[in-house]
């Protein structure tokens, strides 16, 4: 009965350690709101680097600061496996905007002469697999061609959408 009983304990301490771990690591939805006073924001403020263009954005209420991860909590904004379509880094940030989920994918690249890069620039996409029916995503490049973002938005906000490509586009263009 003993043995039992330790045994039924341990097994309850175990898998509350899982919980509390995996917890530490799952991240919190963010919501971003339309800032006041973005009218004397300038991109030239800023570097000319993806952690530049991030702070941009953050500060024109496109995305949201980055918050630094410590020991397991996961990195908020997510960073990406960027070289898996051919670029140097990338960061992922998922919000809510007016309720609706918005994901928004920053990269930087210098080595324009990888497969994605050319599809993206002729083509508008990327295909990251063939084998699945959602392997082909939208993406825009920036006017100077160091950046790549991927964005969607369940909602429609058509406007705001515009305004962000704009953005991202002319970051020193």
């Amino acid at each position: 009965m003993k043995k039992i009983l330790a045994f039924i304990l341990a097994v309850a301490v175990v898998l509350s350690l899982c919980g509390c771990m995996s917890a530490a690591k799952v991240q919190k939805v963010q919501t971003v709101t339309d800032p006041t006073g973005t009218e004397g924001i300038s991109y030239k403020d800023y570097n000319d680097t993806l952690e530049g263009l991030c702070a941009y954005f953050a500060d024109l209420g496109y995305a949201y600061n980055f918050t630094e991860a410590t020991k397991d909590q996961a990195a908020d904004p997510v960073v990406m496996a960027a070289d898996m379509i051919g670029a140097d880094k990338g960061y992922k940030f998922t919000y809510t905007y007016s309720g609706d989920t918005v994901v928004l994918e920053l990269y930087s690249y210098t080595d324009t002469d990888s497969d994605f890069y050319k599809q993206a620039k002729s083509e508008g996409k990327i295909t990251i697999t063939e084998d699945l029916a959602e392997g082909t995503v939208d993406v825009t490049l920036s006017d100077n061609g160091k950046y790549l973002m991927v964005y969607s938005d369940e909602g429609e906000n058509e406007e705001r959408e515009k305004a962000i490509v704009d953005a991202f586009k002319g970051f020193w263009a």
